[in-house]
């Protein structure tokens, strides 16, 4: 995958996609495979801003059931088995712990009947799986004992035992979301990061491409297309108000921010929901608005914070007050003493998309709903989609109808949607615990079993070509750091492969280096070094990447 923003300008595209989270990833990647030529934008690092921000979690819905959307429950539950065939490297099923107490609405009467229902809607969902062992494992219920065994500081007064399920959980999402782009690049689409677009290009009053600048060199391009879809998640709204206010009907409201934080292990390998003082929406609820405990990479990932957000799009972090309030959520259902904030290892946070007339700052109001608004049908704008909202989960199934719509607009007989058997390139594994196997025997005497897993998990059936730079640079086989498993000469595959093109890029999208927090000073002067001499970067530039890496941790 090499970056070649001029090409921009000299193809014809079907389709100009703005933005590459994992909205427009999973739609560049269906128009590329449907034999659309496919471009595709981002104005900073692929997947750097929302995408990055989630709870990693490819859920089976369980969450919509207490809103009594069970349609929402059956789409996830399917979503989430695609998802299995096309990164299945990158998941892991996750046990989730959801202890019960005496009386009605937290008791186990009304969990059973509620994860009957469940288990009913997602009935069949394991058929649609290629490799057997990444079916979703069955639940069971839980004694007091062992619920208080794998959830150290549960409250113990009242707990009559609990329920356990498996959630699909990503190591990396960030990862996903680049897989997908790779996808579609490798179908022939032509995509860029760190090309912002800065108005759309109107013929006759329709929208036939985009004006953009390569904020790496500089340069104006303009990108032609026969649609121009707009998957800029918050900057949607900005776009669209650049044609006079025409295009926002049905568009988003508002911003909600949703925060979360890393640190130390609290629970024994396994999930927690937990109920807060916070309210919900939900029509059936088991107290206030839950935040998750997620063992992940070794830590606990906590989420999320919720509150409307009005500020700098280009400016989301996760506060201090942010971090407090999770600390305080978790100590509140564990105990006083169980989290401080020397605890935290790192914290982020992103903009989720609000569709509601009438925002409530107190509630969480996030739906799991998508749209795709046709300006042409809505606002009189011919050329332009605006597509947003999909999570994780429902990011394929956005992009399918997507471009089932956009074949409608075109005319054009495209090919029917596949994403729902196919592998992404680097999910092109049928039995993952085989691969791992002979990968182990394969390679055992240049690394070691927790760094062919590590590669493995990372760049699934590209691990034999990250393994063949190894034996061309063996000095470079050693962690970056002490605690963490990225190897240095990941620094040289992601410039190389992955269009890494700053060392924030590598540090915390192209590897999981940062996120469990700052590796060290001498792991981030390690990484420039070698970024610095795939790009030709002098001491200079090589400090001010540091920095900006720095700062962020600092912050």
């Amino acid at each position: 995958m090499k970056r070649q923003p001029t090409e921009l300008e000299q193809r014809r595209f079907d389709v100009v996609i703005i933005g590459g989270g994992i909205t427009g990833a999973a739609l560049a990647f269906d128009a590329a495979d449907r034999g659309l030529v496919t471009a595709l934008i981002d104005k900073g690092d692929f997947g750097a801003a929302t995408s990055a921000a989630s709870s990693k979690l490819l859920h089976g819905g369980l969450r919509y059931l207490q809103n009594l959307a069970f349609g929402k429950v059956r789409e996830s539950a399917l979503e989430r088995m695609y998802f299995q065939n096309l990164v299945p490297h990158q998941t892991r099923y996750v046990p989730f712990v959801v202890p019960t107490y005496r009386g009605l609405s937290r008791g186990r009467a009304l969990l059973s009947a509620g994860m009957l229902a469940y288990e009913t809607l997602c009935l069949g969902q394991n058929r649609h799986v290629r490799d057997r062992g990444k079916r979703v494992p069955s639940g069971r219920s839980l004694t007091a004992a062992e619920v208080r065994n794998v959830i150290p500081g549960v409250r113990a007064s009242g707990l009559t035992g609990g329920r356990l399920f498996y959630e699909s959980h990503m190591h990396s999402s960030e990862r996903v979301t680049l897989a997908f782009i790779d996808g579609a690049a490798r179908k022939g689409a032509c995509v860029a990061n760190y090309v912002v677009s800065d108005r759309f290009l109107l013929e006759q009053g329709r929208v036939v491409g985009v004006q953009a600048t390569d904020r790496l060199s500089g340069h104006r391009l303009t990108v032609r297309g026969r649609l121009i879809l707009n998957a800029a998640g918050p900057w949607i709204r900005q776009l669209n108000e650049q044609l006079g206010g025409r295009t926002l009907s049905g568009i988003v409201t508002g911003f909600s921010k949703g925060a979360h934080i890393v640190t130390r292990p609290l629970t024994a390998g396994h999930a927690v929901a937990l109920p807060t003082q916070r309210r919900n929406q939900a029509v059936i609820h088991r107290g206030g608005r839950h935040v998750f405990i997620i063992p992940w990479r070794g830590k606990s990932l906590i989420g999320t914070t919720y509150g409307p957000y009005e500020g700098d799009l280009d400016a989301v972090g996760a506060t201090a007050a942010d971090v407090a309030e999770l600390i305080d959520d978790v100590n509140a259902a564990l105990g006083p003493q169980t989290l401080s904030p020397d605890d935290v290892l790192y914290s982020y946070a992103g903009l989720y998309p609000l569709v509601q007339a009438d925002i409530d700052p107190e509630v969480y109001q996030g739906t799991g709903d998508y749209q795709v608004v046709d300006h042409e049908a809505v606002d009189g704008v011919p050329g332009l989609l605006s597509v947003f909202g999909a999570k994780y989960t429902t990011a394929r199934l956005l992009a399918e109808r997507t471009l089932d719509l956009v074949s409608r607009k075109l005319g054009d007989d495209l090919s029917p949607c596949r994403t729902r058997k196919l592998a992404l390139p680097a999910g092109e594994i049928v039995d993952l615990d085989r691969f791992r196997a002979e990968r182990y025997e394969q390679y055992r005497d240049l690394l070691s079993a927790q760094q062919v897993n590590h590669l493995i998990t990372a760049y699934g059936a590209a691990a034999d070509s990250v393994v063949a730079l190894a034996q061309e640079v063996p000095e470079l086989i050693e962690p970056l750091a002490s605690d963490r498993d990225t190897l240095a000469l990941e620094a040289i595959w992601a410039t190389r492969h992955e269009m890494a093109v700053h060392l924030e890029d590598f540090v915390f999208r192209r590897t999981g280096l940062g996120t469990l927090g700052d590796p060290g000073t001498e792991a981030l002067r390690r990484a420039a070094e070698i970024m610095g001499g795939e790009l030709g970067w002098d001491t200079e530039r090589r400090n001010e990447e540091i920095e900006r890496v720095a700062a962020r941790f600092a912050a």
